[in-house]
Formats: structure tokens, sequence, C-alpha cells
């Protein structure tokens, strides 16, 4: 066994809330489970926004708890709670601490089961997931703490065979309640699954290691016949890292699947595709969680109990304002104090980097497009790739798309203070940069594989450099206000220059084929050569070194630079 630390809307105001649902009167015979799910949580169990913490966790863990019981009324067999994946990597109060809070606050809420996100592979796998497929253990309060949620995913693979540290299913023992009180047992299966994610992780951390993601819907679908058919569940819930409206429409017609529950995306989700399961997802980081009932009839005759439909279905909002707790006894009712010890003792333990003031801005940080872009600048997007160019000591930088990760709006004041962890949330992959030397020309047939399909993810945003193009062609490249190349040809001997270029190790080591043009990633096949110069520099360490030196020089004041440097034609 583990060790544990223990720590009436009205009805009118149920239809001010809008989004809220009556739910159906039970008749005799009907009984309900509740179920709540969370995801691509990323760190944020808690969350600063000026100089107070929104604790959306012990928020969330309080709904939980109001269903599961206070204090000797609790039962853990009252609420099915899982997590879509992507628990760990994003908010600098858990990058800094390795991901313990998230395994901490997740522990003492007692989830029934999470699935396998991509970015639980961002620190390697070993950080994320324990071998027994279970969540990682976790120093807390002086002690060794266990861990023992399972981790689901029924389609990860190594060297072709199914990877021994995450379980295929989980039979879970729960009690659904009828309007009277009265209980009856159920069992649960929760089946893991996730998309193809492979190619938004770092060959070394995934492909190279041997790992892949069958997406094959049959995976999931047999199991879930399998185990209704042999009597060892009464209801299936599909827990997919993955966009849950689309995993709902690809599984089979006659799917035995009873409730998807999704992830990866950040988008909310609800609904229902024709004969198919509901779906549901509830965005990202705390913000909203989902929450639906499964709906069982009990034969008063035979005593034979029957999963008949989820009900109620739907994403509920996190209060920003009941999710603050700013002086002792605040928001006692609605905050669960064994949630919010953990994210108070996180924010002391980060204290130092939180506090710890850099310089300012005097621009939002923001991931608004700039105009003339096409798309392809943000404020933070330049910010990111100037840093990188500072850290590489490098002329040109690229950052993918998915590579921008948070946002510093000024909010209505002139400036705002960036702290040591606001800049590991900016770079909260512990990333290597890569640094190459490469001609002109070189960096043109980059820019050309940057305007395919399959380049634009990868080499997203750009700076140092101006590109302008139309459609899938470069049309112009300039250079401190000089245009070097245009409509085909170079100025000068401009093509035989050589440039450093500086880009995270995600984007040097991905292998991504355009359809369309065959075109690969050229970093590929300059890898290893004398091309590449370094790839020894951890992109968020190195970025504060540079901030600081900035902040020194300038008193304070980091530049942002809101100029495209993609320009649409």
């Amino acid at each position: 066994m583990k060790t544990r630390i223990l720590l009436v809307l009205t009805f009118a105001a149920a239809l001010l809330a809008g989004c809220c649902k009556v739910k159906e009167r039970p008749l005799s015979g009907e009984f309900y489970l509740p179920v709540m799910e969370t995801t691509d949580i990323h760190g944020y169990i808690v969350s600063r926004e000026n100089d107070f913490f929104h604790y959306r966790m012990a928020y969330i863990a309080d709904k939980a708890r109001d269903i599961r019981g206070h204090g000797a009324e609790y039962r853990k067999d009252r609420l099915l709670l899982l997590d879509g994946g992507d628990l760990y990597q994003g908010a600098s109060i858990s990058n800094l601490l390795g991901g313990q809070p998230v395994s901490a606050a997740v522990d003492r809420m007692e989830y029934d089961a999470v699935a396998l996100g991509n970015h639980e592979f961002d620190w390697g796998i070993e950080a994320t997931v324990d071998p027994d497929a279970t969540m990682p253990d976790y120093e807390w309060a002086g002690s060794r703490q266990v861990n023992d949620i399972p981790v689901l995913c029924a389609n990860l693979y190594l060297d072709g065979v199914r990877a021994p540290f995450t379980k295929d299913y989980v039979i879970v023992e729960k009690s659904a309640r009828s309007s009277s009180g009265e209980t009856i047992p159920v069992r649960i299966g929760v089946i893991g699954f996730a998309v193809d994610y492979a190619g938004s992780i770092m060959s070394s951390r995934f492909t190279d290691r041997g790992f892949t993601i069958r997406e094959d819907y049959a995976i999931a679908d047999g199991l879930a016949k399998e185990l209704e058919a042999s009597g060892q569940c009464d209801a299936t819930v599909l827990l997919v890292h993955g966009a849950a409206d689309d995993v709902a429409e690809k599984l089979a017609w006659n799917s035995s699947i009873d409730l998807v529950l999704g992830g990866h995306s950040h988008a909310r989700k609800s609904g229902r595709r024709g004969s198919g399961p509901v779906y549901l997802q509830g965005g990202r980081y705390c913000e909203h969680y989902s929450s639906a009932d499964l709906k069982f009839y009990r034969d008063r005759k035979t005593g034979e109990v029957s999963f008949t439909s989820v009900v109620n279905a739907q994403n509920v909002a996190v209060s920003a304002s009941l999710d603050q707790h700013r002086a002792e006894g605040q928001n006692a009712d609605d905050l669960d104090e064994d949630v919010l010890a953990v994210c108070d003792a996180a924010i002391a333990a980060t204290s130092l980097e939180g506090n710890d003031v850099i310089g300012y801005i005097g621009i939002g940080a923001t991931t608004y497009y700039i105009k003339g872009s096409g798309d392809r600048a943000t404020p933070m997007s330049n910010w990111m790739c100037d840093i990188l160019r500072r850290v590489g000591e490098a002329d040109v930088s690229f950052v993918n798309s998915g590579g921008v990760r948070t946002s510093f709006p000024l909010d209505a004041a002139s400036r705002r203070d960036i702290t040591v962890a606001n800049v590991y949330e900016m770079f909260p992959f512990n990333n290597l940069t890569y640094v190459y030397e490469i001609t002109y020309a070189d960096l043109l047939r980059l820019f050309t594989y940057s305007l395919t399909n399959g380049g634009r993810s990868l080499f997203t945003f750009m700076s140092g450099i101006d590109c302008a193009y139309r459609d899938y062609s470069v049309v112009s490249l300039g250079k401190d206000g000089a245009v070097i190349y245009q409509n085909g040809k170079w100025t000068g001997d401009w093509a035989t220059r050589t440039l450093r270029l500086a880009v995270s190790e995600y984007l040097a080591t991905t292998s991504r084929v355009d359809n369309y043009t065959g075109m690969e990633n050229p970093l590929l096949q300059w890898n290893g050569t004398s091309r590449l110069l370094s790839s020894d520099r951890v992109d968020n360490e190195c970025a504060v070194v540079v901030l600081k030196a900035e902040a020194a020089a300038s008193g304070g004041l980091l530049h942002i630079d809101t100029t495209p440097h993609f320009i649409l034609r």
C-alpha cells in the first residue's frame, strides 16, 4: 500500500450560468456515477496573476471532494476521476521542481488513472512514468512518497512490442447512486490510448529510442468489446491523448466504448456524432474540467445492472474569483486544503526564481499575430527568436509554432517584470541549442522548406533577416535594409556568404517530409557535418544569462521586436 500525506445553487442561479444543464429527473431503478476529467494541465496546478495566485487545481479538487464526501464521509468510489495527459511540462512551478508538485497534487486527489501525453517524453519518459506503469514517486515534506496511480496507453510500442511501463486498461470498482441515496456496485473499464504524436516529440527522446504509436482504433475497440463481453466491466471509457471528437468519429460504428475523454489539442469539446459515443474534453491548464454522469439501470426483478447512457456531459469553468487565496480562510469552502498546501509549498520552493526579477518589458509579449506576417510573427515569437540568436551568437533563428507556450501581456499596465521563473515558462523543454554555420544559399533552401505544408509547423517564426513570400515561394530576402535576393537572383556574392543559425534541438532533429514537394528538414543532413558548430547550450539556462546581461546594459528594459520578419506579399 502506498504512503499518503493527510493533508444550492438555486434553479434561477443555474439558469443565469448559461451553459449549465438541468439534470434529468431519475426514475425508479436508475443510478448515476459522476465522472470528472482534467487534461493538459502542463504544470499549472497554480498560476500567478500579477501579485496573487489562482489555485485552480485546489478548486477542482474541492469539486471532486464535494462528490466523494468530506472528512469521515469521504468515499473514493463515488466518483471516477481521470486525466487526459500532458501533466507536468509547462508552468515554471512544475518545471523547476521536476513535476513533483503535480504528482503530489494528483496523488492527494486520488485520481483513478491518467493517460500518457506526448509531453511526458520531454524530460525523458523515466522522469514522468515509473517502471511499474504508475505515476512517478516524489519527494515531499522530507520523505519519499509512492504514487501508484496507473498510467494508461494501449498503443505505445517499444522496439515493436508493447511498452511495459504503461497499462492497456484498468478496471475500477465504483458505486452508482440513485436519487434516494441507494447505491449499487459498478465496474468501469478505462482504456488508455494516444493519437500518433511522434512528430511532436524530439526524435532523441522518442523515435531514436525505439518508441512508436500505432494509431489503430481496432486496438481500443477490441479491448472494450472483450472487457464488456467477458463481464469484467459494466461500462467502458476511452481515455485518450488526442482530440476527443476526432477519436470518437474514428471508432467502429458498433464500438463498445461508452464515453471518450480527450486532450492534446487544448480545445474544449463536447458532443456526440450520430450513434457514436459521447465525447468530452476540458481544454487546458486547469481552466476547465469535464463532467458527466454514467447512467445505469437495475432491473428490480432480476437485479441485473446495465449501462444505459451518458448524461449531463459538460465542460465546467474554474471560477477566477473563487480560486483565489490571498488571506487565511478566503474561499475555504471552494479550495481543497490538501492541494492548497501542495501549491503553497511549491510556491515557497520556487520563490527564489519566482521573485528573481531579471528586468522588465514595456511591450506585451503576446501571441497575437503581427499584421503583415501572414500569421508568422508574434511579439512573443520574435522575442524568443531574438533570445535564441543571442544564446547561439547567431545571425538568424527559428522557433516552431508548438514552441511558443506562454505569453506575458501588460494587462493595461505600462510595464511588466520578467523573472527567472518566466524564462523557464518560455523555454520549458530544457532544449539544447543547435548552432550551424551555413551559406545564404543554404538559408534560402531552409526558407523554401519553411513555406511548405510540412516545414511550416517546424520553422514557423523567425528573426534576424526579412523574408518576403507569396504562397509557397520566397520573393525576396533583406538584410539590414538591403535586398540580397529577389525573384530568383542574388545580389553580388550573398549566395556564398556565411551566417550562423540557431535553433532548438527539436527543430534540429525532427524529420518531417512535405507530402507535396518531397522536401525533408535540411538540418537533418547538416547534423554530423562541419556545418554544425555546437549543440551543448541549454536554452532556458542560457536565456537567463543573456537577458540579465541585456538588463544590466539597458537599465532593466528588455527589448521586444514587433516587426514581422516573415512578410506576406
